[in-house]
């Protein structure tokens, strides 16, 4: 099995944020992707990895959450890859 670095597609991100009871503001990254094998192309299925479950560092401002993410993102080296983001509200 190949890493998320490896596959030949596209990945988009999503991200979650949100405060605990202890007034701490976290942050998840996950990766969703299409895999398959190369020798059968036409079997594939969506997958996805979290790629992160951080603290934020202050509040839950788009600067801070831009930040953690692209920190995340390129501890991958997976920048090249992403296409998309959609953050997920309650």
């Amino acid at each position: 099995m190949c890493t998320i670095q490896d596959i030949p597609g596209q990945i988009s991100i999503t991200f979650d944020a949100w405060t605990s009871d202890a007034s701490d503001p976290y942050l998840r990254v996950t990766a969703h992707y299409i895999y398959s094998e190369a020798d059968q192309p036409n079997e594939w299925e969506l997958r996805l990895k979290v790629l992160g479950y951080t603290e934020i560092q202050g509040n839950h401002s788009g600067a801070n959450t831009a930040a953690v993410i692209l920190c995340v993102v390129d501890q991958y080296g997976i920048c090249h890859k992403v296409r998309g983001s959609i953050v997920e509200r309650e």
